[in-house]
């Protein structure tokens, strides 16, 4: 467990969290038929592997499969759910940035479980925690001594 944060720091960096068809259809509530149809049609792409092995997709084609999805669903054709996904191609690498830049540990906070992700730049006696409550997140602000 005490390497967590470096494992989950290098699944982030390196697009080496990756999920197969079922896993994928599950988390974003697209069928694996559909998903099959968008790869063939070069809208997701699976990650590279040997022959026989099933298809892996990354985070971001996590994330793009689920914002076409959603755009699908707000009445947009499929063609203009795609392109609108790839014009968030930017927010997603940025969440992808700050979840590899930010995470720098798992903890308990007043009972709850919460992320540490680290002190202010610009006030290194004070750290950014989120803290997991009643099905939300809230942010923390918290003297960077709290353990």
């Amino acid at each position: 467990m005490n390497n967590l944060p470096e494992e989950l720091h290098s699944l982030f960096s390196k697009h080496e969290l990756q999920l197969g068809i079922g896993d994928l259809s599950r988390v974003t509530g697209v069928t694996q038929s559909k998903i099959r149809y968008w790869e063939q049609k070069g809208y997701i792409h699976a990650v590279k592997n040997d022959e026989g092995q099933n298809h892996k997709y990354s985070l971001p084609m996590i994330g793009k499969t689920r914002l076409i999805k959603h755009f699908l669903d707000e009445g947009f054709t499929l063609q203009a759910a795609v392109d609108k996904a790839e014009e968030h191609r930017e927010t997603m690498d940025m969440v992808q940035k700050v979840l590899t830049d930010r995470f720098l540990s798992f903890i308990k906070f007043e009972g709850h479980d919460a992320i540490n992700m680290g002190p202010l730049k610009n006030d290194p006696d004070k750290s950014v925690i989120a803290v997991l409550s009643s099905g939300k997140t809230e942010l923390q602000l918290v003297p960077s001594d709290f353990d």
